[in-house]
Parts: C-alpha cells; sequence; structure tokens
C-alpha cells in the first residue's frame, strides 16, 4: 500500500494548486478548497477541503467525512455537512468533506455500501501522506457516514487514529436492511428512492446529453413519488408491491435495491460487510453516537459493547465511548416531545474535540476519564406533549446494579384491543390462550418507531397508540398503574410462547407508556420471522403449524423513565406495515411471492408457557423532580 499511496500524492499535487480558495463569514479563520482526490484505481473523488488561514509553517492532524449525501443535502464549501466539520479547521485542523464514489461531484459508478472499504483505505491513507498532514487521520458523521468510517476502520489503515460513527449500524444485514430476517421495507424503499435516485438520475442523463431543462422536469416528476406524505405512490403503491422482485422502479438507478432482495438470508454478500465480524480487526477508539428513537440503535450498542470487548488494541477497548441522544433519525416528533436533545442526532465540533485532541493531537486532556456513557434519558409527560429528560452517566451499559424483572402476561382469553381483559402480573399466572388473526391484505398500520428515511407524518419516532388499539388483531396487556417510578435503561426482551396455523409468520410486539391522561406512545418495538426465530445469523428452522414455540424478540434498548401513576404495555400483534414488510403466511417470501392466506395466531400465558416482557431497572435512577 505504500506505494500507492505515494503514486496518489504525485497525482494531487498539482490538482490542489488549481484550487479556488473561499471564506465563510460563519467560520473566521477558515479557508476552503474544493479538490479531487484519486482513489488507487485512478477514479476522481471531489473533496471540500478546510484549512486554518492563514495557514501557519507545519502540519495539521486530519478529520475526515465521506458522503454520499451531497446533492441531496448539499455540497461544496461551507454547504450541507461540510459545514458540520468546517469548525475543526478553527481548532488546528484539516478538515476534508468528501464526496464518495459514483454521488453528485465525484467520479465512478455507485456501489452502494460495498465500495466504501477500498475507498475509505485510500481516502485514510492520501490525506496521511499529503504535506499539510501530520500522518494522524479520524473520521467522523453518522448514519451511512458511520457505515463509510467502519468498513475501512476494520481493515486497519495504518494512519487512521480514530473514529466517530454516529447513529449508524454494525451488521447491515440486521438492523440495516432485515430486521430479525424481516425485509426492513420503509427503510429499503425510501432510504434510496428518496436519497440517491435523484442524483443518479441527473447524473445519468446528463451522460446521455439530455438537456437540462428535461432533466429537470423528470426528477421533479420523479420527486412526487417520494414525497414525504401519505398520498406519494410510496406510501400508496411502492410498499404494497408483490413480489417485491417486480419492484421497476429502481432498475436503473438503484440496483443495489435488488441485491438486497435477492440476498434475504445471511449470506457472503453480508458477512463481508459485518463489521461484527470484525471489532477485533479495528485498532483505533470510537467515539459512537446513538439515539432511542433511532433507525440503528441496536448496532450502535452493538458497536460499544464490541469494541469494549474485542477491540484490536488495548487504545481501541479502553478509548470507545456511546453517548445516546433521544431522536436520531426520526427527529422530534412531539407526540410527545422529550424537549431539546442535548446530544443531538450528530455530535458537534465542541463534543468531539476533547476526543480528536487526545487521539490525534496527543493531549493530555483528560479525555480517558470521561465517563465511558452518557445517556439522555427520557421522561414522559403526565399529560399533555411535553416531556423531558436528563443525563444519567455510567461507565458501562447497561448500568452497575441492573436488575431485571419480568412482567407476564395474563389475560380471561380476550386481549384483543385496549378493552380486552390483557394483563401484565409481576408474578407468573396461569390463564387461557388469546387469538387473533392476521391477514396480509389488511397489516397492522406502522405507528410510530425507529424509522428511516422519508417522515411521512404519524410513522416516525414517539406517536399515540390509541387508535391502532383499537385493532381486534392487536392483543394489548397493560400493568396496573405504578406504585413508583421504574427506570428502565438497558436492553429489553419478550418472550413470547405462540402457535400459529401457518407454515410460517411473524410476531411483532411494542413496548407502550400508557400517561396519566390516557395517551399512549410508543418506547419499542420488533418483529421476529418464526423460521429464524433462532437468529437471522443461523440458519431458518421450520415450524409445526399448531405446535407451541418461544420466541424471543429483543425489543433493542431503552433509556426510558415510566413515572409513578403511568401504566406499562404491551401490544402483541404479527405486522407493523410499512415499516416492515409483511409475512405471506405461506411459507413463500414477499421477495418472490404475491399469494397470501390468513394466520390464526394463539398466544400461550400458563404455567407451561410463561410469557413474559424483560425489563431492565437501573438503580437509584429517577426523573428529576
Amino acid at each position: 500500500m505504500r506505494t500507492a499511496r505515494f503514486v496518489l500524492v504525485a497525482v494531487m499535487l498539482p490538482v490542489a494548486a488549481f484550487a479556488q480558495q473561499v471564506t465563510s463569514p460563519s467560520f473566521p479563520g477558515v479557508v476552503c478548497e474544493t479538490i479531487q482526490v484519486p482513489m488507487r484505481d485512478g477514479t476522481l473523488l471531489a473533496t471540500d477541503m478546510y484549512s486554518p488561514s492563514p495557514a501557519t509553517s507545519g502540519k495539521y492532524p486530519v478529520i475526515m467525512l465521506r458522503n454520499p449525501y451531497g446533492r441531496a443535502i448539499g455540497g461544496g464549501c461551507f454547504n450541507g455537512l461540510g459545514a458540520d466539520i468546517a469548525g475543526f479547521a478553527q481548532y488546528g485542523y484539516i478538515a476534508l468533506a468528501q464526496e464518495v464514489r459514483g454521488t453528485y461531484r465525484s467520479q465512478g459508478p455507485f456501489r452502494e455500501m460495498v465500495q466504501e472499504a477500498r475507498d475509505g483505505y485510500d481516502a485514510i491513507e492520501w490525506a496521511a501522506a499529503q504535506p499539510w498532514s501530520t500522518g494522524k487521520v479520524g473520521l467522523t458523521s453518522g448514519s451511512y457516514l458511520g457505515l463509510t468510517q467502519w468498513q475501512p476502520a476494520i481493515h486497519h489503515p495504518p494512519h487512521l487514529a480514530a473514529i466517530s460513527p454516529q447513529i449508524t449500524a454494525s451488521d447491515y444485514h440486521d438492523n440495516w436492511t432485515y430486521v430479525n430476517a424481516v425485509f426492513d421495507l420503509w427503510f429499503g424503499m425510501s432510504w434510496p428512492g428518496g436519497s440517491f435516485v435523484p442524483d443518479s438520475m441527473i447524473r445519468g442523463l446528463q451522460a446521455q446529453g439530455v438537456a437540462q431543462s428535461q432533466i429537470d422536469s423528470l426528477v421533479a416528476a420523479y420527486d412526487i413519488n417520494v414525497a414525504p406524505t401519505t398520498t406519494a405512490p410510496l406510501f400508496t403503491t411502492w410498499v404494497y408491491q408483490l413480489p417485491l422482485t417486480g419492484f421497476n422502479q429502481f432498475t436503473t438507478f438503484a440496483p443495489y435495491f435488488y441485491d438486497w432482495i435477492d440476498h434475504p438470508t445471511y449470506d457472503e454478500f453480508w458477512e463481508k460487510l459485518d463489521v461484527e465480524n470484525h471489532w477485533s480487526d479495528v485498532k483505533v477508539p470510537a467515539l459512537i453516537n446513538s439515539a432511542w428513537f433511532d433507525i440503528f440503535q441496536v448496532g450502535s450498542f452493538r458497536n460499544f459493547a464490541g469494541m469494549k470487548s474485542e477491540g484490536g488494541t488495548e487504545a481501541a477497548r479502553q478509548g470507545t465511548k456511546i453517548l445516546v441522544g433521544a431522536y436520531g433519525h426520526p427527529g422530534d416528533s412531539g407526540n410527545p416531545t422529550f424537549g431539546t436533545d442535548p446530544i443531538g442526532a450528530l455530535l458537534s465540533v465542541s463534543t468531539q474535540l476533547p476526543f480528536f485532541d487526545h487521539y490525534l493531537k496527543g493531549l493530555n486532556n483528560g479525555f480517558e476519564n470521561s465517563p465511558n456513557v452518557t445517556m439522555y434519558v427520557l421522561v414522559p409527560p403526565d399529560t399533555g406533549k411535553t416531556g423531558t429528560g436528563f443525563l444519567v452517566y455510567g461507565d458501562c451499559y447497561p448500568l452497575p446494579g441492573t436488575q431485571w424483572q419480568s412482567l407476564f402476561l395474563s389475560s380471561g382469553g380476550s386481549a384483543n384491543t385496549s378493552g380486552g381483559n390483557g394483563q401484565l402480573l409481576w408474578m407468573a399466572g396461569n390463564s387461557p390462550p388469546d387469538h387473533f388473526d392476521y391477514d396480509p391484505t389488511n397489516p397492522v398500520p406502522t405507528t410510530g418507531g425507529n424509522m428511516c428515511c422519508i417522515m411521512v407524518p404519524g410513522l416516525e419516532g414517539a406517536q399515540d397508540q390509541t387508535q391502532v388499539e383499537l385493532r381486534p388483531d392487536v392483543l394489548v396487556y397493560s400493568s396496573a398503574p405504578l406504585a413508583q417510578d421504574a427506570a428502565v435503561i438497558g436492553p429489553v426482551e419478550v418472550s413470547l410462547w405462540a402457535e400459529t396455523s401457518a407454515a410460517d409468520t411473524d410476531f411483532t410486539a411494542k413496548l407502550v407508556d400508557v400517561h396519566l391522561d390516557g395517551a399512549s406512545n410508543n418506547v419499542l418495538d420488533r418483529v421476529v420471522r418464526a423460521k429464524y426465530r433462532d437468529g437471522s445469523k443461523l440458519r431458518p428452522s421450520p415450524i409445526e403449524p399448531g405446535e407451541p414455540y418461544e420466541y424471543k424478540i429483543f425489543l433493542g434498548n431503552a433509556g426510558y423513565v415510566f413515572p409513578k401513576g403511568h401504566i406499562i404495555r404491551l401490544e402483541i400483534s404479527s405486522s407493523n406495515f410499512p415499516h416492515y414488510d409483511r409475512n405471506l403466511n405461506t411459507g413463500k417470501t414477499s421477495e418472490w411471492s404475491a399469494e397470501t392466506a390468513v394466520a390464526h395466531q394463539t398466544i400461550l400465558h400458563d404455567s407451561a408457557h410463561p410469557s413474559r416482557l424483560v425489563l431492565p431497572i437501573a438503580p437509584n435512577v429517577s426523573a428529576p423532580k
């Protein structure tokens, strides 16, 4: 790699010499120029370079982000995500905002995800070799820009010194494209449809010599499909497509969508990208950021735990820390709000500076002694829609002394709807089963959740559950009003005993908080596919219709106080659409089939089948009064 690195330097220097420098009143003392950075195959990637001005003699450490959203969010000097890192240049860094291969101003075709390990490696080593560089490089930003950090990091570039991956995942099959082997339908369509297709259309049509006025008309006509409304074709037509292989909107401008549905199970395609297999190969510390309502929060917590236990060096293990905010990708839905998030979806320059100063500049600033875990714990309102939150710190996650308490499902045999007789009890009981029918042609509508990427009102974040709990195919189990605050901080799991008449089916679980005024909001939800009940990375294990099986549904991580007088509630069903793809109940998958069947579902909660909700209760944590 060293020889290739010096070749890249020779190519780059004349290109940079002709770049035009610009400034911004928002960033005094910073100058920006757009340069073209070559990859090993000669492809040039547009890169906005922010430097201290006037430049002083000497060298600077480098902080870089690698971004696919230049056209969607804004590219060029002091625009879009580049503005998020320009401030580093005010503190003695070179900041680089690079547009990844095949997007906006960069050359080449866009090969989503699979291109980022090699290109990221090349970009790091190029930056380290420049005459203005100290040779220490850090990476930052979030979502896909977190992926562009983890992918090269698992190949341990020699000059990478630290990473700050935010609101991003660990396994790009599970909890990115799929969830427990169920296709994340809304993400899978809205992400490429809204973020990448318009850029790819423009690039492709420009390459064909189409007039710009015609390109503008074609893109405007396409954008109607992915407007953030319940009347857009994305919401009314696209998500209902069966089979998914017949969906033809992405064949030209987002062909990687078909790679995802061609690989519904965890196989070699996903294994190559899986960070969880390579924590030991990451030699540098990670400043991880997540959020309770973020779509990738499961992966963020897994990355934290994996790096603390398996990171490839002592510095990687000791230096990795996590900060957890409120909202992440969905933003603040207001239903309810939990106030201003002091951590934020993306970390500010000021929050990251102690981390990068320590690992890129070698400053003895005490960062290593800061808490390993910083969490903004959510507090819902008793009435109305205005909640709050407060910061909790710890050396580990879950917090020391966390107690795992079970709430057992029980009913008189009719837990259907919020008007039924479903209960959550602190002691196991012996009660008759509940029943409901799951019809894939009439799925339970998504009402809140950890969503991305086109935010249609009512789909994302915290939302009131009153209407969805009126459906007969939603079982509702509620605790008695709490006698004291319950600080649920940690991973939450449902152990569900169930039977189905189907050859294969799904079960969903949603943790809900009921306020004093009767309003309710979702806290966590997840889904499991019956044949993958043992884990999506394992071979499928078919079920026998009519036989009871235990389904362990990991709901994700919570940082939430259920205040005194509130009710803890659990919803059980078999669909959450269009967040998750529908199980057809036939044993065939929606990737290749349109045939559906109604499944007759039975939920067991007797002495032999103790279905339960398992909550992590943090000690000595309560909402400030």
